[in-house]
């Protein structure tokens, strides 16, 4: 009872984290840079209606409003139809009003990085090639708590496999090097489905054999020599000619024989997609544990998650599926990393974050993804989920938000700051403010359509919490 408490507390204190953090830096963007420039600023809020809590200093009121969803800074003379102030918004040159209304975007990348940097000083880096399997956390009322497993067992093997898909070596005119494969070379998915583990890997060939075919598609994650990710490279594999009929736990050296490979030891990413793969059947994990090795049989949750899938246009969209989960906080190996190269490491998958936002979204403008998007109900679900988990999982959604955030305030529809960049670029070719009435009209039909899709994401995150308890 008291673990559910917690969990429910730490859950609503993560979501007010997220939320406040993104909406607060976003605004401290303008702010600042309206007061630098020497902006009359009236009002730097979080929240929108009713004043609950404020204070004033100078010339600005500093409030928290009653309805939690936003927040905004009031500068002097920018709204429509706003009589020129001394001071004021439009006082300045066009350009440097589009400095301050990008300087909120500025801000929600630059929290990122600092999420990002937080999480490589307090718990390092993956250590690469990463082969051991912790149990960082046991989940309370979860098939591992009801099994027996502990917090710092180590995980040695499933099913009495040791093997994962990274491979470690390659030997030369064997079956891997004629299809392209390089040491180091990460195998994530045959024909379209996921795969972690040779087992995986042969019941895939044994399905395309069925189906008469003579070879199957990987997809290939290519690493560096330190680990870092190169590209994602697709390698046609022959079908061995002695395939077995039916993938057993002697898979890894049927493989190895088979195509000319060492393979790493098991990893945490091998280990959590064989376990996924796997939901209501029971399985027997081999950890260790004060210097011995214990087997625990294990019986999967079935739980709903989304996955990327190709619908009938060949888009990729997010289906649900059915996978296993066992209710434990798995880590993998991590080196620890200085101050320099963290904050390194934090501006760069800051800015990999909103590249990949970005490139999403271009995808999905050109067809090549599905229309789907997750409001705040389904970010808030997500985000509980993760407290259940741990802080590093809460700090690194919210880097991974605030770069979402960072792209999508750039939008050129109303109310987003997109949108007053435009406005201003228009101003800055016809010399004069855009007419009040079509600034009006056109911010709230903007506002309107984007309430309306707003409702309806909100329906549908409702919907699949209802029908699939993930949002």
């Amino acid at each position: 009872m008291f673990d559910n408490i917690g969990s429910i507390t730490n859950g609503i204190i993560a979501v007010v984290v997220l939320f406040g953090a993104c909406v607060f830096f976003h605004e401290l963007g303008h702010y600042t840079l309206a007061k630098l420039i020497g902006m009359r600023v009236h009002e730097f809020a979080i929240g929108f209606g009713r004043r609950l809590w404020g204070v004033r200093r100078g010339e600005t009121d500093y409030r928290i409003n009653l309805i939690p969803l936003g927040g905004y800074v009031r500068i002097a003379g920018m709204e429509p139809g706003a009589t020129e102030e001394e001071r004021g918004f439009y006082s300045f040159p066009r350009w440097q009003g589009t400095t301050v209304l990008l300087a909120g975007s500025v801000m929600n990348v630059v929290l990122a990085a600092l999420t990002f940097t937080v999480i490589g000083i307090a718990v390092g880096v993956p250590a690469f090639p990463g082969h051991t399997v912790n149990i960082r956390k046991v989940l309370p009322d979860s098939p591992a708590r009801q099994a027996g497993m502990q917090s710092g067992d180590r995980i040695t093997a499933i099913d009495g496999m040791t093997d994962s898909l990274l491979i470690e070596e390659v030997d030369e005119g064997g079956r891997a090097a004629e299809a392209g494969l390089r040491r180091y070379d990460d195998i994530r998915m045959v024909d379209g489905r996921e795969v972690g583990m040779p087992l995986q890997l042969v019941a895939q060939m044994i399905a395309a054999q069925e189906e008469g075919r003579d070879s199957v598609e990987a997809d290939i994650l290519r690493h560096s020599e330190d680990g870092e990710d190169v590209e994602v490279v697709t390698a046609v594999l022959p079908l061995p000619d002695d395939l077995p009929a039916q993938a057993t736990p002697e898979a890894g050296a049927f493989v190895k024989r088979a195509f000319g490979v060492e393979f790493v030891p098991l990893g945490h990413d091998s280990a959590q997609s064989y376990i996924s793969e796997r939901p209501a059947t029971q399985m027997v994990l081999t950890v260790e544990r004060d210097g011995r090795l214990v087997d625990i049989p294990v019986v999967p949750k079935a739980e709903w998650d989304r996955v990327v899938v190709e619908d009938e246009q060949g888009r990729l969209t997010m289906s649900y599926r059915s996978v296993g989960r066992i209710g434990v906080v798995l880590a993998g190996d991590t080196r620890p990393i200085g101050t320099a190269e963290a904050v390194y490491r934090g501006a760069q998958n800051s800015v990999d974050a909103v590249t990949m936002v970005a490139a999403g979204l271009y995808m999905m403008l050109h067809g090549d993804i599905a229309p789907q998007a997750s409001g705040p109900v389904g970010i808030a679900v997500e985000t509980a989920d993760r407290a259940r988990v741990g802080w590093t999982a809460v700090v690194s959604f919210l880097g991974i938000i605030s770069a979402n955030l960072a792209v999508i305030n750039l939008f050129p529809v109303p109310p987003f700051d997109g949108f007053r960049i435009v406005l201003l670029a228009i101003e800055a070719v016809i010399r004069r403010r855009v007419n009040e009435r079509v600034e009006i009209g056109v911010t709230v039909a903007g506002v309107a359509v984007l309430l309306g899709l707003f409702l309806v994401i909100t329906f549908q995150d409702v919907l699949n919490l209802v029908l699939f308890r993930n949002p």
